[in-house]
């Protein structure tokens, strides 16, 4: 697991580094909503992807060893249990979120290289913004898929008041939470394969809104429940 992670990690930036060199100077960074270049940038920005990439997979696992040493030093069953859980959905996460991210880092690579040694840029918007929200769905999926399988922690999962109360708070609002993120994901990857990229955006921030306040609403009664059970 640690071998698939390192590769995964240090993938899109050595793909990059041995890219560059072949890139002009400067290449186009920015496009606009009808694929036209907005914004023309030193080919070293292309690096920022692939560190972000690595800093997130270091904060990965720097996480998940902390949980990993707070279950083997706690007598506690259940501290030692919540403790695991959340070790292993950091470890997934390690995993997940930098294959996502690795794979929109190739494509931008593709397209920047292409139009940079094109006369003339032309650039499918459309298709751009369709696999950028495929990708999005698909990390809401995984997120929606971790969160009921998590204890109650402050770093991943639908983190407020209500759901941090207690550990039947946390359950019920992260179990609810992780099925709408599920369903908002799912619904991006479906309407990414038809509706226009300048609706698409909107859409797509509609989903998320919707799904946050629902969310949220749901883990306020969760807790009132618990309050009037109390």
């Amino acid at each position: 697991m640690k071998l698939l992670r390192g590769i995964i990690a240090m993938l899109p930036l050595a793909v990059t580094a041995a890219v560059l060199p072949f890139m002009p100077e400067s290449v186009p960074m920015h496009y606009d909503i009808n694929g036209a270049v907005e914004r023309m940038g030193s080919r070293y920005e292309l690096l920022l992807l692939p560190l972000l990439i690595m800093v997130i997979v270091a904060v990965s696992v720097y996480s998940m060893k902390h949980y990993a040493e707070r279950a083997d030093g706690t007598e506690n069953d259940t501290e030692a249990k919540a403790a695991k859980a959340n070790a292993k959905m950091l470890n997934i996460l390690s995993l997940a979120v930098p294959a996502v991210f690795g794979a929109l880092q190739i494509g931008i690579l593709y397209m920047t290289y292409r139009n940079a040694k094109a006369q003339s840029v032309e650039v499918n918007s459309e298709l751009i913004a369709r696999l950028t929200f495929v990708l999005i769905g698909i990390m809401c999926v995984v997120f929606g898929f971790l969160m009921p399988n998590t204890a109650r922690n402050h770093i991943f999962g639908l983190r407020v008041t209500w759901s941090l109360y207690n550990d039947n708070t946390w359950r019920r609002s992260n179990r609810f939470g992780g099925i709408v993120f599920m369903i908002i994901g799912l619904l991006m990857i479906v309407t990414s394969s038809f509706v226009p990229a300048t609706a698409l955006v909107f859409l797509v921030l509609g989903y998320l809104l919707v799904g946050t306040v629902v969310s949220v609403a749901y883990a306020y009664k969760s807790y009132k429940d618990e309050i009037s059970a109390e």
